[in-house]
């Protein structure tokens, strides 16, 4: 029974909450919904709005949505866009207009309110509904309020209605919007500055200057150049009738745009010509539409220099779309391709017996991904820039069978950069002298330098020979030895490998052209000799290493059966150990 009597407590709370969640909350919203709605003096709202018209003592505008029901047009005084912005801000205000008090509930005289030849009056339109209007009159003489009345109502109340949008001029009413397109959708923008001409063309998505000369666009600088444009707005009107456009500069016009949309066949012309006041220049949109203004800021929009627009990526390219390159410089040429047996690798076509450096070529596509133009050449002279015979040539192939060839010409004055050409688009520009050395390598660059080359899976054995002593080290179940010249088994972690990695990563910095004697290298003497052997004790490799070069990093070096002598850098060596204390695990005088 205590149970059944706190169930029908629960049930009746319940009921209660359902009741004031679905009746009560919902109908006292309503409520206020309706005092507040009651309060305003017109009920409609700005979206349903179809037409308008806002009539004063000595002008009438009458306002009209287009087809889309989107934007306004004045079809009084004169046909004209509108300026959505502001005609919206009216009708806020009109919408939002209620009544400090009532005034009078059945007024004899109108007069007496002002309201009898109101100083302003509103006529609302709708698709479905009856019209409403609102008469505006004089001032109340309690407050900053107004009278009002509706065309609706007889009565009169009084309102602190914000009159000041409710009396625009035309100007006010009509579009500021200067051009109306949309960036994205331009193909083809003309700009004639002064009587300097500069064109550029969309074509496949990608932007190209025409004038004054033929080059690759920059397709973010000219979405933003004509994104600065569409945000430009009209400053003021000057006149509706062109006869002042030879007095004002605008025949001919100072500036004159033309962009077009080829997709929807439509054009927009934007003139330019004197200056109006010290902030402001004298405009006009078509040879028979009216003057206005426009900001200094548009002009020097305007007046950007076209080689600002130009693209500064010296080659837009991804990596893996790279097959081949090809580097000239005088008459040696070498041609460098993919290893289709081997990721990341390079080979030369024809086959060089001195193979190919891939880490050069691989380092050389990212360089040439991420080189910038520093400035282009005004002018168009190949000679004048010693690109007529450039001293060197880099052509990228690409697995569409495209290409791009890159021209090396002459230094500047200053020899910071240099001047060159891309066969993308002719023009002559410049590099700094970093990117050059990056880009244009020599021939020898791209041989592999390598002087041992051996699989380290395969060394079972290495021989470390000096002047005074000599090292072997075997290598049984993965674990190093030094069995000479005394038996170590406990070695430094990794020194096996790490021999073997430095002698891999070994390479020449020059391959003598012809030999020098050997008492002059110091290779009848060697300071170093190093050998590595397989499991068979068969050699896989063998490195003689001699003197060191007069006040260069450098020391001859020889390989085994090899008559040629290479200048090979001397830090690398330093990294093989001649030492017994750089065999051991613990240093003497370790306290670990």
């Amino acid at each position: 029974m205590k149970f059944r009597g706190t169930l029908w407590l629960i049930l009746i709370f319940i009921a209660l909450g359902l009741y004031l969640a679905l009746v009560e909350v919902p109908s006292e919203k309503k409520k206020d919904e309706e005092a507040v709605r009651s309060k305003h003096v017109l009920h409609f709202k700005v979206e349903e709005v179809q037409e308008f018209d806002l009539i004063h003592k000595d002008k009438t505008f009458k306002v009209k949505r287009d087809a889309d029901g989107i934007r306004w047009n004045l079809v009084e005084p004169m046909a004209v866009s509108g300026e959505d912005g502001f005609i919206n801000q009216m009708l806020v205000i009109l919408e939002e207009v209620t009544l400090t008090r009532v005034v009078e509930e059945a007024p004899k005289d109108l007069e007496t309110y002002g309201l009898k030849e109101p100083s302003i009056q509103v006529v609302l339109r709708f698709k479905t509904g009856k019209p409403q209007s609102l008469l505006i009159g004089s001032p109340s003489p309690l407050g900053h309020t107004t009278y009002l009345k509706t065309g609706e109502e007889e009565r009169v109340v009084v309102s602190s209605i914000n009159l000041g949008p409710l009396l625009p001029t035309f100007n006010d009413l009509r579009s500021k919007l200067l051009l109306d397109f949309i960036p994205n959708e331009i193909t083809s923008v003309d700009l004639t500055y002064e009587g300097k001409r500069q064109s550029f063309q969309k074509e496949d998505g990608t932007w190209k200057l025409t004038a004054p000369l033929n080059a690759l666009g920059d397709g973010d600088e000219v979405i933003n150049f004509l994104s600065a444009i569409r945000r430009e707005r009209i400053e003021t009107f000057v006149a509706e009738t062109p006869e002042e456009a030879k007095a004002l500069g605008l025949d001919p016009p100072r500036i004159e745009l033309t962009l077009k949309d080829g997709k929807r066949d439509k054009t927009w012309t934007l003139r330019i010509g004197k200056i109006y006041d010290d902030h402001s220049f004298n405009a006009r949109r078509a040879a028979t539409e009216n003057i206005f203004t426009v900001s200094e800021e548009l002009v020097q929009t305007l007046s950007r220099n076209p080689l600002s627009f130009m693209e500064k990526t010296l080659i837009a390219l991804t990596e893996e779309e790279i097959t081949g390159i090809e580097s000239r410089e005088g008459n040696q040429t070498i041609h460098v391709v993919r290893d289709p047996e081997k990721t990341g690798r390079w080979k030369s076509e024809p086959a060089d017996p001195e193979g190919v450096d891939s880490a050069t070529v691989n380092t050389l596509l990212l360089d040439l991904k991420e080189a910038r133009i520093r400035g282009f050449a005004p002018v168009h002279d190949l000679k004048l820039f010693g690109l007529d015979t450039p001293k060197q040539s880099l052509t990228v192939h690409r697995k569409d069978g495209s290409q791009v060839t890159l021209h090396l010409g002459n230094p500047d004055k200053g020899g910071q950069s240099f001047f060159a050409t891309r066969s993308s688009d002719q023009t002559v520009f410049q590099l700094d002298g970093e990117t050059v050395r990056k880009i244009f390598r020599p021939r020898k660059d791209y041989q592999d330098k390598k002087l041992l080359k051996f699989d380290p899976e395969q060394v079972a054995g290495i021989g470390i020979q000096t002047p005074g002593r000599t090292f072997r080290l075997i290598k049984r179940d993965k674990q190093w030895r030094l069995v000479e010249p005394e038996k170590m088994d406990d070695l430094k972690p990794f020194v096996g490998k790490d021999i073997l990695w430095t002698l891999n990563n070994l390479e020449y910095d020059t391959k003598l052209s012809a030999s020098e004697p050997e008492e002059a290298t110091g290779l009848d003497r060697p300071q170093l000799i190093v050998t590595l052997e397989d499991r068979d004790q068969q050699p896989l490799g063998e490195i003689k290493i001699g003197k060191s070069i007069n006040e260069q990093p450098l020391v001859f070096g020889q390989l085994s059966g090899d008559p040629a002598q290479y200048h090979i850098k001397d830090r690398i060596l330093g990294e093989i150990p001649t030492s017994l204390d750089r065999f051991r695990k613990k240093e003497p005088g370790s306290e670990n």
